[in-house]
């Protein structure tokens, strides 16, 4: 078989049965929540961000977000995305071309300097050279466990486990605790094992030898650490570490010659140009900014001070932890592990992880300073952690991490995106292309590992923050994983793979790429985005509930286009459609991240340039790999962020610190002089006011959280009530947060969770009454004058804003526009009572509405208005509008009341109205009347938009009722007055 037909071979394999008919949408449901359109979250990149408000209007859950900010669109959106979803189209044959891979003509090749050898591969961190080509080939079974284990693959070391996609096999849950035991049985081991099959331990003749560091026996023989004086090289050398006497003499040489090549960056090369060969326009690395996040009150949130944890059984110089204390339990697969050994200089040390099961992981330590990314297997994990300076292990402990992974909560679901006649290769340079490498089988295994570096990053944050160790649950599945180069059937990360409706040229189309600015008088062809073609492929897919589901995809035929100047097929994009959550990115820095585990500290360090003529520099600051990396993986974490409701913010992750994101897992950075200690991670956090979000996400609850009661996992609208000293604030699922915004930029927030109500309570942290009875105040009183000055002070002329936050958080976001509300919501009657009026409900935008208004008051009151009798409501699946019966004989009504059935509530002599339980979006859904003795109505209309409790604030009596409506009623407002 030629090498072009083991290709088709392989394709064919991972190829499945498309069906071209796309499915349309449905139309909006009538009276649906006003938010349910494709509302999304726009990574704009090339574009800084101005200051403006990221949540608008309405629920920043679905509003559009990244981009340049407009007061009157802040969320940036780029133009409306098209619900034109119901084209045929047409497959053509995906396998037309003899070389996949043959993307340039010869004298377009990547520039190879004929003087230099080939950089050797990095066996001190990670698994290194993965830039170089492959090895000669080699008999390896493709997938390691079995898969097509007659075929010969000129590519080894690629564990492909997805000869089928997506994956219907696999278990949903998490298998026994036991393990097969290691070492596997004598008969088990009867062939020569391939690469990553090794058993281990190893036998004892081979742990009994000397090593290079990168190759030690796994695991290490047991003992102290060796007592004997250093004989490798000195602190500051990249060169391979060897213990024997004569290798350290030569690697002492080595220290001193490249020293003088660390002094502007501590990276890896791991394909280096010659000066000269540096492409024409390739930027030199770019200055970062630090950014050292506050919280409201100016103090800095993530300087704290270390807390020693970790195991007693340690030897050499004393080694603590930071973050963890020994037999703590956590809940996903990979833990961000930081530490100190005291006592220790040194830029070019090593920490190497140790874990039963696993290969060990290796990463770089400065100054005594470490992190390292640690695998984690369900229940008791015995970790050991090796300090090694110069080639000897000067400092040793043991750490024991519990971990208990949930199963019952809603999963991050991986997924990705490929045209209907695409081979799934996405960009990489020259000689990092070819099976395994640039191709779909690679993408899974990248895509996986990003997905993995997200939750551990979000589980440390939310750790820091004071919130337990909660991040969000990966969809798993029993396979053959690529998270550790031995390829061993773990639960992994399941990857869906999606066929699109659409042609690559389709996906390419300048006028869908989200960078790409039309001229001026050029006419569209199409509105569609990169969102709305990921959302037809996925309701089109079969293998992703789309109900309550949060998807993020990857889009792998993303093309750099360099006389464009574009990414085609790219957008940053994150928000949701109705129950769909979406965050949609580019494929076009893929090549610049790690496919497992063992490849993480290798690809944060790699300062290889990038050439423009086959990569995309994205946004100008992915002039090296390392820079990709960050920006890639950061950025989609960015859309991934929207995906869970977060807006901007002004640090962190949800603005542009994910240009720092590697400063999380590594202690060295490329553009950093010395240890990177948690204090120096810059911008590479995420902003309080998101964790208290996070805090609160059903994705990321614990399993000792209490469980949630029925109207808490229910979307519920966010009521403001004006008062004579104020404004009442509530929401039925419970306030953890409210936002203070001047002139679209944030200035202050005040949060509510179980965390900080002692410090609410004894007067440490600003509260009223409302704000110390309870962990999630369902009502809260903001006097004007003792926020305005808690909050810094503002002028009358001044925009201010409340963005509240509810337990429901998954969607629940409002803004109240304070200065408009207390100019506008209230009026002064004719006898002198000053009358207010809630915030309207629904938009009133149907054509042809009319509006209504009707006068009443309670009863025992001094108003001389009329008191209610009963109400007569017609609806049907919405409602049409009611009448209001008065005690003076006449009647009003709100609405047209033209059809539906009819239903009469009669309120009796010594009883009165109580309260209204409304569902609006941009109608009125539904609603429901009660009394104050508990009589009801019976709930009339749909269960569409948001639930709202209109009702007087304690102290106020009802003052009449005001709405519109056409067909059906589409706007609703509560007028009431201080009771005399």
């Amino acid at each position: 078989m030629s090498f072009v037909d083991k290709i088709k071979a392989k394709f064919e394999r991972l190829s499945t049965s498309s069906d071209d008919k796309t499915s349309s949408p449905a139309a909006p449901k009538p009276g649906g929540k006003s938010k349910s359109q494709h509302h999304q979250h726009v990574l704009h990149h090339g574009s800084q961000h101005q200051s403006a408000s990221p949540y608008g209007q309405g629920g920043i859950a679905d509003k559009p977000s990244c981009g340049t900010y407009d007061p009157n669109n802040p969320y940036g959106q780029d133009g409306s995305t098209s619900n034109q979803y119901g084209q045929d189209v047409s497959t053509s044959n995906p396998y037309g071309q003899d070389n996949p891979y043959g993307q340039d003509n010869p004298e377009r090749m990547f520039p190879t300097a004929q003087h230099q050898t080939q950089p050797a591969f990095h066996e001190d961190i990670g698994p290194g050279g993965f830039f170089a080509p492959p090895p000669a080939p080699t008999h390896y079974s493709f997938g390691s466990t079995g898969l097509n284990s007659g075929d010969s693959t000129p590519f080894p070391g690629t564990h492909g486990s997805y000869t089928n996609f997506p994956s219907q096999g696999g278990a949903d849950v998490y298998p026994p605790l036991s393990q097969a035991p290691y070492p596997p049985a004598a008969g088990e081991n009867a062939q020569a094992p391939s690469f990553g099959q090794a058993p281990y331990p190893p036998a004892a003749e081979d742990a009994a030898k000397k090593y290079t560091f990168g190759q030690a026996p796994y695991p290490p023989p047991a003992g102290p650490p060796p007592q004997t004086e250093s004989s490798g090289p000195g602190p500051g050398t990249d060169a391979t570490v060897a213990v024997a006497a004569a290798a350290a003499a030569a690697g002492a040489a080595a220290a001193t010659a490249t020293a003088a090549n660390r002094q502007q960056s501590t990276g890896s090369e791991l394909h280096t140009l010659a000066p000269s060969e540096v492409p024409p326009g390739v930027p030199l690395p770019i200055g970062q900014e630090n950014i050292t996040p506050e919280d409201a009150s100016g103090a800095k949130k993530h300087v704290t001070t270390a807390v020693a944890g970790g195991s007693s059984k340690s030897s050499g110089k004393p080694m603590a932890f930071l973050n963890i204390a020994d037999s703590e339990t956590v809940h996903q697969r990979f833990l961000i592990v930081s530490g100190r050994v005291s006592d220790v200089k040194g830029d070019d040390d090593k920490i190497v992880v140790h874990h039963p099961y696993f290969p060990p992981l290796t990463f770089p330590a400065v100054d005594g300073y470490f992190k390292a990314l640690v695998e984690l297997e369900r229940g008791e994990n015995g970790l050991r952690f090796d300090y090694l300076q110069g080639g000897e292990r000067i400092s040793q402990a043991q750490l024991t991490v519990m971990m208990e992974p949930y199963t019952d909560r809603p999963a991050l679901q991986l997924a990705v995106l490929v045209g209907s006649d695409s081979q799934g290769i996405f960009d990489a340079p020259p000689d990092a292309r070819g099976p395994g490498l640039n191709d779909l089988d690679a993408a899974v295994r990248k895509f996986r590992c990003c997905a993995y570096l997200w939750q551990a990053y979000v589980a440390e944050q939310l750790y820091r923050a004071g919130f337990g160790r909660r991040t969000f649950r990966l969809d798993e599945t029993y396979a053959s994983d690529t998270m550790a180069r031995d390829g061993a059937q773990r639960m992994t990360a399941r990857v869906h793979t999606v066929r699109m409706g659409r042609t690559v040229a389709e996906i390419q189309d300048k006028e869908r790429a989200q960078q790409w600015k039309p001229p001026a008088g050029y006419q569209r062809h199409t509105e569609e985005s990169q969102f709305s073609l990921a959302i037809e492929a996925l309701r089109a897919y079969d293998g992703i509930d789309k109900e309550d589901a949060y998807v993020v995809c990857l889009t792998a035929d993303s093309r750099w286009d360099p006389d464009l100047g574009v990414i085609l097929g790219h957008a940053a994009l994150g928000g949701g459609v109705g129950s769909l959550r979406l965050g949609v990115f580019g494929s076009h820095t893929t090549h610049a991240w790690p496919a497992n585990a063992e490849e993480v500290a290798a690809k944060f360090l790699d300062t290889t340039k990038t050439d423009t003529r086959y990569l995309a520099n994205d946004c100008n600051e992915c002039g090296e790999y390392w820079r990709a990396a960050n920006i890639g993986m950061g950025a989609f974490l960015h859309e991934c962020g929207h995906l869970l409701t977060l807006a901007h913010t002004p640090s962190g992750i949800m603005s542009r610190g994910f240009n720092d994101f590697n400063r999380t897992f590594m202690a060295r950075a490329p553009n950093f002089n010395g240890p990177v200690r948690r204090e120096d991670e810059a911008g590479s956090h995420f902003h309080r006011t998101d964790l208290v979000r996070l805090r609160h996400h059903p994705c990321l609850r614990l399993p000792s959280d209490p469980p949630l009661h029925d109207n808490e996992k229910k979307m519920s609208g966010f009521d403001a009530l004006l008062v004579d000293d104020g404004v009442v604030v509530g929401n039925a699922s419970g306030i953890t947060m409210i936002e203070v915004w001047i002139n679209d930029r944030y200035r202050a927030h005040r949060e509510y969770t179980a965390e900080n109500l002692p410090q609410r309570r004894s007067g440490a942290l600003p509260a009223g009454p409302d704000e110390m009875a309870t962990e999630f105040p369902q009502n809260i009183l903001v006097r004007v004058s003792e926020w305005r000055a808690w909050a810094g002070g503002w002028n009358d002329s001044d925009k201010v804003q409340l963005v509240l936050t509810s337990r429901a958080t998954a969607t629940d976001d409002s803004s109240i526009e304070l200065g408009r509300l207390l100019r506008e919501g209230s009026r002064t009657d004719p006898d002198g009572t000053r009358v207010f009026s809630s915030a309207k409900l629904g938009k009133g935008e149907m054509s042809g509405s009319e509006s209504f208004r009707a006068p009443f008051t309670a009863k025992h009151t001094a108003s001389s208005l009329p008191t209610l009798r009963s109400i007569e409501i017609h609806s049907g699946n919405y409602i049409d509008g009611f009448r209001l019966h008065l005690s003076d004989g006449s009647q009003k009504q709100i609405g047209k009341c033209q059809g539906g059935s009819k239903t009469v509530l009669d309120i009796d002599d010594d009883d009165d109205l109580d309260h209204v339980a409304v569902n609006s979006g941009w109608w009125i859904d539904g609603l429901e009347f009660v009394t104050r003795k508990g009589k009801r109505s019976g709930w009339k209309g749909g269960k569409g938009g948001d639930m709202h409790i209109v009702r007087p604030p304690p102290g106020y009596v009802w003052m009449g009722l005001e709405g519109s409506g056409a067909a059906w009623l589409d706007s609703l407002t509560m007028w009431y007055a201080k009771q005399k």
